[in-house]
């Protein structure tokens, strides 16, 4: 008897851990509630937020809990909805894969409603692994999603990715989520983000068909190794993506999310398709690309052949959506968020506890053709910059972050790349030098030599051109400058650029230099061909972060127009962007840039020099708490008229000293009042905008040329006011 009642507590065990197993393995079926469409069972949640799943289309809803207000991933209903196959496959699927097959140019999609496919799920108590498999191409990956108190983040790990015909069909992209938040002509308030610029958002409403073209920008820029770039003396280039980001806010429903892209940045697009681009839909995504088919030439007057890259990139892909719904339901809310996650891990350097300083880049020396070769053009010699540095300093600017340019022999453009730590014998050579470094060390102001390890002048360095960077099909990489000196550039590869950066920064610390600014490598992203073998942007982007890091860790270091994966490199952002592109379908730029940096990192602006609306500019700067630059030279820039540096038509330094001194004293006012502090709420209405800072204290602007009033404030035309917590 007591054997029989042993057996029975054996398997009614075993049954208790079967039916756990089994719980384990399906979402909870009580959470699916009456107001979710059928199939879905919720897999994760948060204090905030619960996340449901349906798991043949790996389709998920996420639900406020405070409002009941959902965000979906997928299209739920297509009655009346015309579009083809392709597209409802698209957006009725929660993660869509696209195939090569062979080298045909065009990718064919992979989705869960057109293609058989199969699918599992693992579920835990944060959320799920998804099995994948198309068995007709032999191709299967995993998706990971984990729920945390920011929202979720979605993992598709590259050893997980798995061709079983890799001689026939392989991995061409994948897009995560690219439906989450749509909405169909204008259905619902709200807006889409996009990272142009400091940022910009495109509103969901009704377009009646008037945009052709959707919003379609590679990651921290074109990438040259595969794309063929126009460049003319007349254009003016897009805004590169700098801050791998995108986002939909509902704002009557106050939900939204902002997406952010922490691996396989380097491989990503960003793409935003208004309603009427080939659909009624609005929606915003980031597609990943491992592989690519490409057009290989076959000799010099002959034609190409399609080829496909010879391996995947190598990365896992790692997006994060942060969620945010009531009042911080908007880009500030979520920037905020964005911002605070980044400073939990560690992103920035420091705190910025650096006192407000006015950026002064000063112009050295440049090159202009002579009858029996080049001859030096001065701009500005070591010791008139220091003559500017000290009538700025008596004029009441306490505090300068000072950036010297075309410092060595060859000038700006002749001594590319930055090959030594030898200040130019024509500036005062480095006993000159040495007496601008001791001026800066005495008034407490910091000094960076600018270094550029990227770029290659080849009439001045005919032999390195071996070491000169080739796209994937072999061909040098070859930038026009229109100069009138140097016709044309080239870049270097990323080994090369290595080997000169560090041995540049030893130099330089072992010189004495007090710091460097460094340019071009920080703001490329490109594919590339190097000793017979294509090498991908993965490579490009861990040698640039190690050489940036090598500069970090030797002298204090400040990055121009740095893409987001060099920000925890920096002890400062120069050359940042204040607006964007201005594309049609935008309805406004926003300062999101602004408000993920605000208060951790010093923030420089583009040159005040070259702006069409100083006014607007200054505004700019107060809204998004941004330090101003200036670009300045002794002489007039007349002179410069037959360099390389023609472009520049307005530094002198007698003409901007009162503006220097104005600006100085304004900004350093109200930055004393919001030192520390960041930037929570931004609120536009009309020309009005509010700027709320986490200390209490609020900004009112008036972008517009006449009287305005927001919260009974009124302002007169391009006018600002600041009002203290206690209301003064």
């Amino acid at each position: 008897m007591l054997k029989r009642y042993k057996l029975l507590a054996l398997i009614f065990l075993a049954m208790c851990i079967t039916l756990t197993a089994v719980a384990q393995e399906l979402p909870d079926a009580e959470a699916v509630v009456s107001h979710l469409p059928a199939g879905y069972g919720k897999v994760a949640e948060n204090s905030r937020f619960n996340l449901y799943l349906r798991e043949e289309n790996l389709s998920i809803i996420v639900e406020s809990k405070a409002s009941g207000k959902l965000l979906f991933s997928t299209v739920q209903n297509l009655d009346g909805i015309k579009d083809n196959a392709t597209w409802k496959g698209f957006y009725q699927s929660g993660v869509v894969m696209e195939y090569i097959e062979d080298v045909k140019s065009t990718n064919t999609q992979a989705d869960f409603i057109n293609m058989a496919n199969e699918v599992s799920c693992d579920y835990t108590a944060d959320g799920f692994t998804a099995h994948v498999k198309f068995p007709d191409v032999g191709i299967s990956y995993d998706v990971i999603l984990k729920m945390d108190e920011t929202g979720f983040v979605v993992t598709i790990p590259q050893d997980k990715i798995v061709e079983e015909m890799s001689d026939k069909y392989t991995v061409a992209t994948f897009t995560i989520f690219p439906f989450l938040g749509h909405s169909y002509l204008g259905q619902d308030e709200g807006y889409m983000i996009i990272p142009d610029g400091q940022g910009a958002i495109i509103e969901l409403k009704d377009n009646e068909k008037r945009y052709s073209s959707p919003y379609d920008r590679p990651v921290y820029g074109t990438n040259i190794g595969i794309e063929d770039t126009v460049n003319s003396m007349w254009s003016v280039a897009t805004e590169p993506v700098i801050m791998p980001v995108l986002g939909m806010v509902h704002t009557e429903d106050q939900i939204g999310f902002l997406s952010v892209i922490e691996e396989g940045d380097q491989a990503a697009r960003i793409m935003a398709y208004p309603n009427g681009v080939r659909t009624g839909f609005d929606w915003v995504a980031a597609r990943y690309t491992y592989r690519m088919v490409y057009a290989q030439p076959t000799g010099p007057s002959s034609g190409t052949v399609s080829m496909r890259t010879e391996k995947a990139r190598d990365f896992d892909i790692v997006q994060r959506f942060f969620l945010e719904d009531g009042e911080n339901a908007t880009y500030a809310g979520l920037a905020s968020a964005w911002r605070n996650y980044m400073a939990e891990n560690g992103t920035f350097r420091n705190a910025d506890d650096r006192p407000f300083d006015v950026q002064i880049d000063f112009l050295g020396l440049e090159k202009e053709n002579y009858v029996l070769g080049k001859q030096d053009v001065v701009m500005t010699s070591f010791q008139q910059a220091e003559e500017m540095i000290g009538e700025l300093y008596n004029g009441g600017v306490e505090n300068m972050a000072i950036v010297y340019r075309g410092w060595q022999k060859d000038g700006l453009t002749g001594s590319l790349p930055t090959d030594g730590y030898t200040p130019a014998a024509a500036l005062g050579g480095r006993e000159g030098f040495e007496s601008l470094k001791k001026l800066a060390e005495e008034k407490g102001f910091t000094l960076a030599l600018e270094a550029d390890f990227l770029t290659l002048n080849p009439s001045v360095n005919p032999v390195m051109t071996y070491n000169a960077f080739k796209k994937i099909t072999s061909q040098t990489y070859r930038k026009p400058s229109f100069g009138l000196v140097y016709d044309s550039m080239n870049y270097l590869t990323p080994v090369k650029t290595m080997e000169i950066g560090q041995q540049v920064i030893a130099d330089m610390k072992n010189g004495g230099a007090p710091g460097i600014s460094i340019t071009g490598i920080t703001q490329l992203m490109a594919d590339y061909y190097y000793q017979n073998h294509y090498h991908d942007t993965t490579e490009l982007q861990a040698t640039y972060l190690d050489l940036a890091q090598a500069a970090v860790g030797a002298m204090p270091t400040t990055l121009a127009a740095a893409n987001a994966y060099l920000w925890p490199c920096a002890d400062a952002l120069s050359d940042m962007p204040v607006a964007g592109s201005d594309y049609t379908y935008t309805a406004r730029e926003i300062p999101l840039l602004a408000i993920a940096t605000s208060g951790h990192i010093p923030y420089y602006t583009e040159y005040v020099n070259f702006q069409a609306n100083t006014k607007e500019f200054f505004l700019n700067m107060l809204e998004q708490g941004a330090r101003p630059s200036f670009l300045l030279t002794w002489e007039d820039p007349i002179e410069l008229q037959n360099t390389n540096s023609s472009g520049i038509y307005s530094s002198r330094y007698e003409l901007y000293r009162d503006t220097i001194i104005e600006w100085y004293k304004e900004l350093n006012d109200f930055q004393q009042q919001v030192r520390g502090a960041s930037i929570l709420q931004h609120d536009v209405a009309g020309n009005m905008t509010r700027v709320t800072w986490s200390n209490g204290v609020t900004v009112y602007l008036n972008f517009g040329d006449k009287q305005a009033s927001m919260d009974g404030v009124t302002l007169e035309g391009m006018a600002y006011k600041v009002v203290k917590q206690d209301g003064q």
